[in-house]
């Protein structure tokens, strides 16, 4: 796997300190946590993987807001209860610090195997198309996932970089919602190689709100956050909804 860029907002900006409430619940898929919210048994099924700070409140009021949309929304818990200490910010060592322990848990392979039990588990359920989100270092994993033709649609949002070879392998539309730290040039590229391949592929830009504004990062008791991360969900519902056989 080629090392991943992020800007260098994503190691200096913590995680928001949240007292939201989910809507959802944890079952067990096997020895895994899983959040789950939104119609159990709907045919549209969504898997999140999040961003390195892990099963957040933020992230999951993003799972509960999507979920209103008739999704049911996944999100594992990847880093097995173990992300990034949000105490431990900026890292130390830099972000090769924070993906070294991430990885203790969720390499790519790791990954995978953990979103196929998930996919099963909502399969029995009763869902039958499925989606994937991806936030930062989770985007890229995203680019990843989205190479297997069991996902109709993948969204990455404030994702980091990936290289081109592998964009130009992602079998589905691909939605991309870059912040203002993440690069112009680097994502237009992505996307410019994205749309050849999938024409539904969309692009938005939100450059006035940081890198990480609709995740483990997100205020949403900042009013410009919390509308710009809104904008994001109804752009995610969007796709989805046009991209996702029902």
């Amino acid at each position: 796997m080629a090392a991943i860029t992020t800007p260098p907002s994503c190691c200096a900006l913590p995680a928001v300190q949240s007292n939201y409430t989910s809507k959802g619940e944890v079952i067990k898929v096997g020895d895994l946590d899983v959040y789950v919210v939104g119609p159990k048994g709907s045919s549209r099924a969504i898997l999140v993987n999040y961003d390195i700070f892990g099963d957040h409140p933020c992230t999951r009021q993003v799972c509960d807001i999507l979920s209103t949309q008739g999704f049911r929304v996944a999100m594992p818990d990847l880093c097995r209860g173990d992300p990034w200490p949000a105490n431990i910010w900026p890292p130390p060592n830099g972000f090769p610090e924070v993906l070294q322990h991430i990885q203790k848990h969720a390499s790519f392979p790791e990954i995978q195997k953990n979103m196929k039990a998930t996919q099963e588990f909502l399969r029995s359920e009763g869902s039958s198309h499925f989606g994937l989100i991806g936030y930062c270092w989770g985007g890229y994993m995203v680019a990843l996932l989205s190479q297997d033709p069991v996902y109709e649609a993948g969204a990455i949002v404030h994702p980091a970089a990936f290289p081109l070879e592998e964009a130009a392998k992602v079998s589905c539309p691909l939605l991309i919602l870059p912040a203002r730290d993440d690069a112009k040039e680097t994502f237009d590229a992505i996307f410019d190689v994205v749309v050849k391949k999938n024409p539904a592929s969309k692009q938005r830009r939100f450059d006035d709100v940081h890198h990480g504004f609709c995740a483990a990062r997100a205020d949403f008791s900042d009013a410009l956050n919390a509308q710009r991360a809104n904008e994001a969900i109804e752009e995610m519902s969007h796709f989805f909804k046009a991209n996702i056989k029902a």
